[in-house]
């Protein structure tokens, strides 16, 4: 007697999402970052409200299609970056060489990780200074050096760098959903709660209308190459772009969930924050007469002297915004570094424990580097008419975000648009109305490709 034929299994064997709603607080978590509470704001404050008009045309021509085309990687390739890649152009037919796109990714969030966590390593010290009342009642001077005394001290930042490794290798050695996604339902609430919290307080001392005239004022004596550089840059940063986690996420998560709702939710969400936490910290500043066009030492030089001058509860407001950035550090970095946890251990076949203690390993190890930037020997260059002194922190920082980040989001972008299937990416991405496809279809084809070379040809030609 014959047997019936048995059919191929269909469980999925890759890890998944639990629900929609751990996807999404993942997503939003990966963009609400230190790029939102720490870059973006002093990036607004340098340049004045003409940064958030191009910032936002970045946004919805470039970024937000580049996320749509990611996921739609992911969801099609079912992997990691690299397989992701593999796959399609196997399934394809289309040549090999674009499998580089999952290995720039995968390169250019581990580089980000390694300077990133120097930065994430401040937030820690700073929970502690503020814990401690050393901002309150104390003379804007002192306030302000410990910055300085802090980037000088290798010790004590490799002490705090330790700790955040720390922390994020030990979540993503727990896996997606006991790990990852743990963590974000968590993290993400209190985030947000925190978000509220700071924006009630703002609105009792700050001068929302100063910062909003700020904000909306703009200057086309202010439109430069360099703006133009910064603004599209923090868009693809802010909304992880071109690192691969994206497409990681995106194949963890279910087939007949929508990709373009998701991609819209984490787009509104991530440049609500951005504009939020700016309100936030600018009104604080103008309200307390400090310097709003400090760089990247508004939140950890100007903003402690605010916090300083705050006679009552000083101590738990400036404790509650560093704590607040502190979050927004953890769950950037789990994003940072998923993508070549995930890859190790499928290609070395080890646990995805022995994995993320490898490559967290190889991280902590290269931020060293960017700390000894501020203490050691180091060296300067000129970028766009600034010296930068800080060495391979900034060298680090100006080739992930500048160079490796555009570049890798203009492959994927042609990739996307010109050599997968138009059939099987309108089917994966079932966009309602056809309009909002044709409308995609049309931006990660030329308007995004277009604008990404624009950039990469004013970072490779017009810097020094």
């Amino acid at each position: 007697m014959s047997t019936p034929p048995t059919s191929p299994p269909t469980s999925r064997t890759r890890p998944s999402w639990g629900s929609y709603t751990a996807f999404l607080l993942a997503a939003i978590g990966s963009s609400i970052g230190l790029g939102n509470v720490w870059k973006f704001p002093y990036e607004l404050g340098v340049h004045g409200g003409t940064f958030l008009y191009v910032y936002i045309a970045c946004v919805l021509l470039v970024a937000f299609p580049l996320m749509i085309a990611e996921l739609l990687i992911g969801r099609v390739g079912q992997g990691n970056p690299v397989n992701s890649i593999r796959a399609i152009i196997k399934e394809e037919h289309k040549s090999g060489l674009w499998e580089v796109i999952g290995w720039l990714g995968i390169v250019t969030s581990f580089l980000i990780f390694s300077f990133y966590s120097v930065v994430a390593s401040w937030t820690l010290f700073y929970i502690m200074k503020s814990l401690s009342g050393a901002f309150v009642n104390v003379p804007a001077e002192i306030v302000q050096n410990s910055f300085g005394a802090l980037l000088r001290n290798a010790d004590q930042q490799i002490i705090w760098h330790s700790v955040y490794v720390l922390l994020v290798v030990m979540v993503l050695s727990q896996g997606v959903r006991s790990g990852l996604e743990r963590a974000v339902r968590v993290l993400m609430p209190v985030f947000i709660g925190f978000v509220i919290w700071l924006a009630w307080y703002a609105s009792e001392v700050g001068d929302f209308q100063r910062v909003y005239e700020f904000m909306t004022d703009f200057d086309w004596a202010k439109l430069t190459p360099e703006l133009f550089v910064s603004a599209l840059t923090q868009a693809l940063f802010s909304l992880s772009i071109g690192i691969g986690i994206l497409i990681m996420y995106g194949s963890y998560l279910s087939e007949s969930r929508p990709l373009f709702l998701g991609a819209g939710v984490i787009m509104v969400f991530d440049t609500g924050i951005a504009l939020l936490m700016s309100f936030i910290i600018l009104s604080i500043v103008f309200a307390f007469g400090m310097q709003h066009d400090t760089g990247p030492g508004l939140i950890f030089e100007t903003l402690p002297v605010a916090f300083a001058q705050i006679a009552e509860n000083g101590i738990w407001w400036s404790s509650a915004f560093f704590f607040l950035l502190f979050v927004a550090a953890l769950t950037s970095g789990f994003a940072l570094l998923e993508p070549a946890i995930a890859l190790l251990s499928s290609r070395l076949a080890i646990s995805r424990r022995t994995a993320a203690w490898i490559v967290g390993a190889s991280a902590w190890a290269l931020g060293w580097v960017s700390i000894y930037s501020f203490s050691g020997d180091t060296f300067s260059f000129y970028y766009f008419g600034e010296e930068r002194v800080r060495g391979y922190f900034d060298f680090f920082n100006i080739l992930a975000t500048h160079v490796l980040l555009p570049f890798t989001a203009l492959l994927i972008a042609l990739f996307a648009g010109w050599r997968m299937s138009k059939t099987s990416a309108k089917e994966a991405l079932a966009m309602r109305p056809i309009l909002a496809y044709r409308l995609w279809r049309l931006c990660i084809r030329f308007v995004a490709p277009f604008i990404i070379t624009i950039v990469l040809l004013l970072v490779l030609f017009l810097p020094a």
